[in-house]
């Protein structure tokens, strides 16, 4: 559609009383009231957003009336008042009606900008004239006047007659109404003022107050639709910002608000600015309650834009931001949210996510959320997820309603630090991969999180292969039943206190420190794995070996788990692993449980596993596979009868280890039957431990 100027027409009318004063034998002073009433007629049909069709919304004409309770106010003085300059009072009611849903304002001023009363003979030449500032009544000098008003009797100060041109606001009322204030003049005369009539005309004005128009854009989605259809084909389109005026006429424009709104908003592009613009005549222009997608991946279409301007459009009544500002193969550099009012979201899924590929080109400017209210957020999934952000400072949030924030930080490869220490998450029930795959996190802080709601906790920092620093101090995890690859990936994190952690509900812990290349140290001493059922390549390495020597499993009650496959491969610089604890009655599984472990320090080394009963074992290939160990320690509790394959492949280049006996490790002597006790007449890889 074509952009046209329209002019509102817009009726005046006035009503005004005045009266005159009157000279009676003693000193009379008469005050004529003059009274102007305003009606604002506006011609464009339209309704307000709260209540359509109410009075003084465009289209609807409110009504205002003003009435004075008498026409002149008079002062009479007695010759002996006169005589002692006695100070006197008159007053009048003022009555303003109006059912305007935003009220009136009423003004009091002379009728022109002389505020004396004057004589109205014109060879006397002495008048009142206005005190000149704020005063109580033993305040007043001689022949000095004044007026204080009120809703109740008046009291307080008098204050100056203003200027026509400097009116002074009588009394505001804010909604429809109708009041009565009383208006008191105050007068103090000279013992030596002539005889007379002195006079002045006073105006008192009543003007509806202004009624607030809004415009609400369409939903997010249909939005960015809209203004994708408004980019030149193969133009540059650099920036999304708020026009300074309505668009010239002849200007191909499109309507971007609800067809409820009281006035419409355009949107256009500008080819000298390269802009997409928009404008309304609204006082306010409200973003719709969903405004979801509304600038998804918009660089995908307009590959130069790098700057989004959210000034001037108010999001106080926005519930859905999801995916709002989602980039993808183009990432917008700029963001202004400097006016941006979140205080009623409740879904922030995906807002700051992308699936863009980072680099140094396409870096963001930093945002700022300092003012981000996130009080009545319910989700905040993927949130910041594969965001190019330099910087994400979250420490102001309010968490507190937040239920999902699954994928929060994943994926990101440009921010190093995410701090979240102190952030109250008490209904939060799910953290699925909160920071996985997030390459370029150097540290995260999540201290004193209280996470009693969760029970899933897997792969929640699994692949940072760049962490360092893991702070988990009053970390709470009592209630979580999964662990399943929590830390998997973190390959360059190399000490790891979780003393404080509870397991006790834990069933799984499968993959729980796979692929940590650098853990150093460990301290483990507070699990409690009474319920774990699978720790399945647990301290499993896939390419990497940790420099790692000492791992104390002697805390760990193993009596429920099934499946311990894989659970040690890769540490090939243990030299003490205590599994002196260990209950495998129920075990089936062990296959590959110690390939390629006590390789590097292979002078007197050993492993105990004299508590190991097998009975129930079912798989074991590989399960000594390139152990370096000199002497392992078994009891006749370990048993191979059940294996499948049977005998099975457990023994491969073991050429350090030495059965109880003396028998050495030599091809082709690597299945389970030599899975015992070293004795003579029945070699064995096994020795009884004393």
């Amino acid at each position: 559609m074509n952009f046209s100027n329209t002019k509102r027409a817009n009726a005046l009318r006035r009503f005004q009383f005045s009266k005159i004063f009157y000279l009676l034998p003693f000193l009379t002073l008469s005050i004529l009231v003059a009274l102007l009433g305003i009606f604002v007629i506006e011609s464009a049909g339209r309704t307000t957003f709260a209540t359509p069709g109410a009075p003084g919304s465009p289209g609807h004409p409110a009504t205002l009336t003003t009435s004075v309770s008498s026409p002149t106010v008079n002062f009479h003085f007695s010759a002996a008042e006169l005589q002692s300059s006695a100070f006197k009072t008159s007053s009048v009611n003022v009555n303003i009606s109006t059912n305007n849903e935003t009220g009136a304002t009423t003004y009091l001023s002379s009728i022109d900008e002389d505020t004396n009363l004057n004589s109205t003979d014109p060879t006397i030449f002495q008048k009142f004239t206005s005190i000149t500032s704020e005063t109580g009544s033993s305040g007043f000098t001689q022949n000095k006047w004044g007026y204080r008003a009120s809703t109740s009797a008046p009291s307080g100060n008098y204050k100056p007659i203003a200027k026509a041109s400097q009116a002074d606001i009588l009394y505001t009322e804010n909604t429809s109404n109708t009041v009565t204030y009383n208006l008191e003049f105050g007068v103090k005369p000279s013992p030596d003022l002539p005889a007379g009539t002195y006079t002045k005309r006073i105006l008192i004005s009543s003007v509806t107050n202004h009624v607030p128009t809004s415009t609400v854009f369409i939903p997010g989605q249909n939005f960015k639709n809209a203004i994708i259809s408004l980019g030149p084909t193969g133009g540059v389109v650099g920036s999304f910002k708020r026009a300074n005026a309505a668009p010239p006429a002849g200007t191909a424009t499109t309507i971007v608000s609800t067809a409820d709104s009281e006035v419409p908003a355009y949107a256009w592009y500008d080819p000298a600015a390269q802009s997409i613009l928009w404008w309304s005549d609204a006082d306010t222009a409200y973003a719709n309650e969903d405004s979801s997608h509304m600038f998804e991946d918009i660089g995908d279409n307009y590959g130069n834009m790098d700057f989004i301007d959210m000034a001037g459009i108010n999001t106080s009544r926005v519930k859905n931001m999801s995916y709002m500002f989602h980039g993808g193969k183009w990432i917008i550099k700029r963001l202004n949210l400097t006016e941006f009012d979140t205080s009623n979201v409740e879904d922030m899924r995906e807002m700051f996510g992308s699936y863009n590929i980072c680099s140094p080109s396409n870096i963001p400017d930093p945002i700022d959320f300092s003012s981000f209210n996130t009080s009545n957020v319910r989700t905040m999934a993927g949130m910041f997820s594969g965001a190019c952000l330099p910087t994400i400072d979250i420490r102001n949030f309010n968490t507190m309603m937040v239920y999902d924030m699954s994928r929060m930080f994943a994926d990101l490869t440009v921010t190093t630090s995410i701090d979240a220490s102190g952030i109250q998450v008490p209904n939060v029930s799910n953290v699925d991969r909160i920071f996985s795959r997030s390459e370029s996190l150097l540290s995260i802080d999540v201290s004193g999180w209280n996470l009693t709601g969760i029970t899933d906790m897997s792969e929640m920092f699994a692949d940072l292969p760049s962490l360092t620093n893991l702070n988990l101090h009053g970390f709470e995890t009592r209630n979580v039943t999964n662990m399943k690859s929590m830390f998997k990936g973190a390959r360059s994190l190399a000490n790891l206190d979780l003393s404080s952690f509870d397991t006790s509900q834990v069933t799984n812990m499968a993959s729980m420190f796979e692929d940590m290349y650098s853990l150093t140290t460990i301290n483990l001493s507070s699990f409690d794995t009474s319920n774990v059922t699978t720790m399945n390549r647990m301290f499993f390495m896939t390419t990497g070996n940790p420099p790692i020597t000492d791992l104390d499993l002697s805390s760990f009650n193993t009596s429920q788990v099934t499946d311990m496959e894989r659970m040690f491969v890769g540490l090939a610089y243990l030299q003490n692993l205590n599994v002196s604890s260990f209950d495998t009655r129920n075990v089936e599984n062990m296959e590959a449980m110690f390939y390629y472990t006590f390789v590097v320090n292979q002078n007197n080394t050993q492993l105990d596993i004299s508590n190991f009963d097998t009975h129930n074992l079912r798989r074991a290939d590989g399960m000594f596979n390139y152990m370096k160990v000199k002497t392992i320690y078994a009891s006749p509790n370990f048993v191979t009868d059940n294996l499948t394959p049977n005998p099975a492949n457990v023994f491969m280049d073991n050429s350090n280890l030495t059965g109880g006996n003396g028998t050495t490790w030599a091809w082709p002597n690597y299945t389970s039957n030599f899975a015992h006790i070293d004795a003579p007449g029945n070699p064995g890889y096994f020795t009884q431990k004393p």
